[in-house]
């Protein structure tokens, strides 16, 4: 209770640092409108040409994944493993280390606090917006809503542990750039960044459905209305994904600190 206590704690003071600097929520704002704007139009244009329906899924329902998949980017753990790089750059991670919270949950803390404002409010704006310009897709409301949530958090733990690694790696390589740079590329593809997820080829949507990449953006796909007949299956493989890289974070972490205290040695 009382390390439960503590993490709220943290992540408030890291919050309430996020909202006095409006110059991050500013910028998520308008990066947002941008994506959107441009993403909409093209997207109207395109089913359009398809006659409203394509793979048997219509406008509305493929831009509420999207919208979806663009909030849960304002979160933004995926720079978790610049933040880790950093403090392994200067130095200041070994400080870290000796201290006796555990420098790793204090990150995810970090960046937990410092996105969940800008998540929050452009998530129910943007919600309200959505509703009286494209309108609310045709969900099963006993299922959407706890499975959302469910999914969502499952997914941004995952994300947490995968780019926890990545920053990690920062011990062993001088530069995590480009292993974050091919992995943050694949999560935004099986996300739904680039395409949406019902345009995916049979293949592409396989591997969404299965790898850990795709896993930690399966909040994307609760409107779908398959989502009713996979929900189980999902928050299992996220289940399944979290206790694999959670041991393997857990490994990678016991030999930084290992090669911090040798360093420092």
């Amino acid at each position: 209770m009382k390390k439960i206590k503590y993490a709220f704690t943290v992540i408030r003071i890291f919050m309430k640092n996020q909202i006095q600097d409006r110059t991050n929520l500013i910028l998520d704002v308008f990066n947002m409108i941008a994506r959107c704007f441009i993403v909409f139009l093209l997207y109207a244009y395109i089913f359009e040409l398809n006659g409203g329906r394509i793979n048997g899924v219509d406008y509305k329902t493929t831009m509420w994944s999207m919208f979806i998949y663009f909030c849960i980017m304002i979160f933004n753990v995926r720079r978790l493993d610049n933040i880790i790089m950093t403090d392994v750059r200067s130095g200041n991670v070994e400080m870290f280390m000796n201290k006796p919270s555990n420098y790793l949950t204090i990150s995810f803390m970090n960046v937990i606090g410092k996105g969940i404002f800008s998540f929050l409010f452009i998530s129910i704006l943007g919600s309200i917006i959505m509703a009286f310009a494209v309108g609310v897709p045709n969900l099963n409301l006993p299922v959407f809503i706890p499975t959302f949530f469910i999914v969502l958090i499952l997914g941004q733990i995952l994300g947490l542990l995968v780019y926890g690694i990545i920053g990690l790696m920062a011990f062993f390589i001088q530069d995590i750039r480009p292993i974050h740079w091919i992995v943050d590329k694949i999560v935004m593809i099986l996300g739904g960044s680039y395409l949406p997820i019902s345009m995916f080829p049979n293949f592409m949507k396989l591997f969404a459905f299965v790898s850990p990449f795709g896993a930690i953006n399966f909040a994307s796909s609760t409107v779908y209305e398959s989502w009713n007949n996979e929900f189980i299956i999902r928050i299992v493989l996220q289940l399944f994904w979290i206790v694999v890289f959670g041991i393997l974070l857990r490994y990678v972490y016991k030999k930084s600190k290992e090669k911090a205290m040798i360093n420092g040695g």
